[in-house]
C-alpha cells in the first residue's frame, strides 16, 4: 500500500481504513461468548494500517494528518488494550472457579492426614479421653 502524498488523499485513506473497518457494535447475540466478542472488538487491521500509513511517511516529516493518524491509532490502542483487559479478567475468573474443587479438596486431604496422624500417634476419637469421658464422634 503506497500512501499518496497530496494531504487530500492522504485524508481519504485515513477515511478509507475507518470505513472498511467499522466495529460492528450492533449486533448482540445473547449466546456469543464474551472473549470471542471482545477479540472480535481489538481493532488490529486499523491499528496495523494507521502504523503501516505512519511508518511510510515518516521519512516525509510529519504535518496535521500525521497527528490524526496518530490520534487515531492510540486511540484504537487504548481500545484493544479495553477489550484485552476485559478478556484477561475472564480468563482469571474461569481459573479462579477452576481452582475452588481444587482448593476443597486440598482441604479435605489435610484434615485427612490429620486424622490419620492422631490415629498413628495412638490417639483415636473412639477411645476415652484422660479423665474418662468419651469424646464426640
Amino acid at each position: 500500500m503506497s500512501i499518496p502524498s497530496n494531504p487530500l488523499e492522504r485524508l481519504r485513506e485515513i477515511e478509507r481504513v475507518l470505513a472498511q473497518t467499522r466495529s460492528s457494535t450492533g449486533s448482540s447475540d445473547a449466546g456469543v461468548d464474551p472473549v470471542a466478542l471482545h477479540l472480535g472488538e481489538v481493532p488490529s487491521t486499523r491499528i496495523r494500517e494507521f502504523t503501516s500509513m505512519l511508518q511510510q511517511r515518516a521519512v516525509d516529516g510529519t504535518d496535521e494528518i500525521d497527528a490524526l493518524a496518530v490520534r487515531l491509532l492510540l486511540n484504537d490502542y487504548t481500545a484493544a488494550i479495553a477489550h484485552l483487559r476485559a478478556v484477561a479478567r475472564e480468563a482469571a475468573a474461569l481459573i479462579d472457579g477452576a481452582a475452588a474443587p481444587v482448593k476443597d479438596s486440598q482441604r479435605f486431604l489435610r484434615v485427612d492426614d490429620r486424622r490419620k496422624l492422631k490415629g498413628e500417634s495412638g490417639e483415636s476419637d473412639d477411645e476415652p479421653s484422660d479423665e474418662g469421658e468419651q469424646k464426640a464422634p
